[in-house]
This record gives structure tokens, sequence and C-alpha cells, in this order.
């Protein structure tokens, strides 16, 4: 059985995408904080059961997410007595597998992740490490697992979600632009998000080497396309990107 120790925002769009996109029809285990969303998704959801107590979860439960918060993450778990046979995942933000190791013992089975809040709608990645057979099926039912096999890899993978603020502005200033240009705010909204998403769903069937190519191949000498692109790389916004990224990557290594 899986139990989530934690009822946050990531626990509720995990249950949410587990029961609503991923086929899931087993029952889930959840800790009555927050009281109002626990209530919540018990309500959408006869199969999960709100347990009062932690301790309770561990005993019934198999599979394990931690989802509490990162400054509470050392006093629940030490809190805790598991089983050596026991599956655990921390969805919990720098507490390194390490520590968690330490804090789980005598299981041995721990692995980290970072789910989305599009995995509610059975969207986008989900970075893991250590690979994990387990882990890995249970997040391809909300998302794309991406396994990697040690943490400085999955740092980078962390760094990389860094950059939904920048990706919603972008889309949110085309919308503002076809304004400007007397395109009605509801016409524009749904030109800008259809162009964004069709765009990204083409990225998602390439390999990695095509990827790589991709704009390079929408382009033609003197076109528009080769404009837009070219202003931005003569603006530097493509290494300031980079750079932002090699910033925020460190500060995660230091966390």
């Amino acid at each position: 059985m899986l139990g989530f120790i934690g009822t946050g925002a990531i626990t509720e769009a995990i249950i949410t995408g587990l029961y609503k996109c991923g086929n899931y029809q087993e029952k889930i285990l959840i800790s009555e904080r927050s009281r109002d969303r626990s209530a919540k998704l018990h309500d959408l959801f006869p199969s999960v059961e709100i347990v009062t107590d932690n301790q309770s979860i561990v005993d019934r439960c198999d599979d394990i997410v931690i989802a509490v918060l990162p400054d509470q993450a050392q006093t629940v778990l030490s809190s805790l007595q598991f089983r050596s046979q026991h599956r655990v995942v921390s969805v919990v933000a720098g507490i390194k597998l390490d520590v968690l190791s330490a804090l789980i013992k005598p299981a041995t089975q721990v692995c980290r992740a970072i789910p989305m809040p599009p995995i509610e709608f059975g969207l986008g990645p989900v970075p893991i490490c250590p690979r994990d057979e387990r882990a890995e099926a249970l997040f391809n039912r909300v998302g794309t697992a991406v396994a990697v096999d040690n943490e400085a890899q999955f740092t980078a993978l962390a760094t990389g979600s860094s950059v939904m603020a920048a990706f919603f502005e972008l889309v949110a200033s085309l919308a503002r632009w076809l304004e400007q240009r007397n395109v009605p705010a509801k016409e524009a909204s749904l030109y800008a998000t259809n162009v964004i998403h069709s765009l990204a769903c083409l990225t998602i069937k390439s390999d990695a080497s095509t990827l790589q190519t991709m704009s390079e191949q929408c382009l033609t000498v003197g076109g528009l396309n080769e404009q837009v692109l070219l202003g931005c790389k003569d603006a530097g916004w493509i290494e300031i990107m980079q750079k932002e990224l090699d910033r925020i990557m460190t500060r995660l290594e230091k966390s």
C-alpha cells in the first residue's frame, strides 16, 4: 500500500494525477495535515484514507512518500520506526540521500524525486535519484520519470525546474504583445498558449540529437524566425539564462 507523510500541494497533485490520469485504483493513506486538503482529497477520491498518526501510515504501508516541509523533515522522520522492507521516496527539497538513509534505518531503499505541479494532469518530468523501478513506475503514471544515477545529476535536473516562471512570462508576454496590437485578450491568450503548446509537443517527439537542431531547421535566411532568434542571441538572452542556471545550481549544491 502507498502512504504519504505530509499532505501539501505536491501530495495533492500526485494523488489527483494518479486517480484521474494514472488509472490508479488502490487505496492510498495520507496524513491528516493539512486538514482541509486531506478532507478534500478524501471527498474527491473515496480510496484515500485519512490517518491521524504518521506511524500508523508507516506500519500499514510498504511504500512511503515523504512530503513534509524541509525544516520539518528530520523531526518527523526521526520520530518514525521504519522496517527493512520499506521503500521510501522523498519529495522534500534539499534533504540529501545520506541524511535520508540515516533517518529511515533499517530501511535501505530510498530515492529522491521532484514532482512538478502539472503532474496533476498527467504531465511533466519527475526527476528521480537513484534509479528505482518501483518509483519510476509510480511517477510514470502521472508524468515522465527521468531517473539519474547520482545527486549531482539530480541537482542539475532540479535546477532545470527554475525555468517555470520565465516560461510563463514568455507566453504571457506574447499574449500582451498581441493585445497591444488590438487582438482581443481572449484570442491573444488562446493563440499564445496554443502556439507554445504545439511547439512543445514537437520537442517531446524529438530525440536528443534532433532537439539540438530544431531551431536551425525552422530558419530561412532573412526569415522571420531567424530575425527573432538572432535578436535574442545578440541580446545575450540564451547566455543569461544559462548563467542564471549555473548560479541556481550552485545555490542548490550549498543547501
